[in-house]
């Protein structure tokens, strides 16, 4: 099949990506790409937000049937659990009041996009930035009623945007213009609606290390029964039996790769990628997954 090419300097691609793709020299250290201002302040609200949700003896301190835990035989109590959600709770709702109203906005773009799978320009806030205060005590409810879902949307409409090629810090306006129409955007909004609409054990992944940073060269990625993806200079669709042949051949070459059946397994390898489709494809992958740029 031919490959789906990119366009070049598309509108919906943020600035960093439309660069030259001229590679550095072999061994060439690769700065990593730094978060943008909405991925820092998503990565912040997410981690107040898990910290609200965390369930464990550490942080909760309690018996099922709700009587608090010693810290020792002899030592004081922990707090009682209702009280450290109070806090948690506090802290997260304080953050939210903290954030300008168009970040408000596009966060709660980010978390409909995810819970619904829909393309960034066409989610419905219904919300102006004169409604900040409304959207502020609309996330905070979201975050104490549905705390592990509002994680979990988050991250979800995190991935589809990168896949998307959404500026994160561009205006709020050009987040809602109707996004480019051409077969590679529509290729990459088909990935993206894929990672927000799975979980990471769902995929396979094969993926060829270049050995001298340790990062993907190639990648596959497949989705359960759907056809593969490959990323490397370009996003391409290629055959089950192409993919099949490449494995086969990695195998007589000895080339080191790395084959696993969840896309946690594979988050470690993007460090160092040269390929422009790779790079665009790791963003999204690490934001389905939680992990920061």
């Amino acid at each position: 099949m031919p490959q789906i090419k990119e366009k070049q300097a598309s509108r919906s691609e943020p600035a960093a990506a439309r660069a030259s793709t001229v590679p550095p020299p072999r061994g060439a250290k690769i700065a990593a790409v730094k978060p943008t201002h909405c991925e820092a302040m998503l990565t912040r609200v997410l981690h107040l937000a898990e910290a609200l949700m965390r369930d464990n003896r550490e942080s909760r301190g309690s018996l099922a049937s709700g009587r608090v835990i010693p810290a020792d035989a002899e030592g004081p109590t922990q707090v009682a659990p209702d009280e450290q959600k109070a806090v948690a709770r506090e802290q997260l709702a304080t953050a939210l009041r903290g954030l300008e109203p168009e970040m408000a906005i596009k966060l709660r773009t980010l978390m409909i996009a995810g819970r619904d799978g829909q393309s960034i320009d066409l989610v419905k806030v219904n919300l102006s930035l004169s409604d900040a205060d409304a959207g502020f005590a609309i996330m905070a409810a979201d975050s104490s009623d549905n705390g592990p879902l509002l994680i979990d949307y988050l991250r979800r409409g995190h991935a589809l945007a990168c896949a998307s090629g959404v500026d994160l810090d561009g205006p709020l306006t050009r987040w809602q213009a109707p996004s480019v129409v051409g077969i590679s955007e529509r290729a990459w909004l088909s990935f993206g609606k894929q990672l927000a609409s799975s979980q990471p054990a769902d995929w396979q992944c094969l993926g060829l290390v270049d050995q001298s940073t340790q990062g993907f060269s190639k990648l596959y990625l497949r989705l359960r029964e759907h056809g593969w993806w490959s990323f490397r200079a370009v996003l391409d669709r290629p055959t089950p039996a192409g993919v099949e042949k490449e494995r086969r051949e990695l195998s007589k070459r000895h080339v080191q790769s790395v084959s696993v059946d969840t896309l946690e397994g594979i988050v470690g390898h993007f460090g160092g990628v040269q390929g422009r489709a790779l790079q665009r494809a790791g963003r999204a992958v690490r934001a389905r997954l939680g992990h920061a740029a």
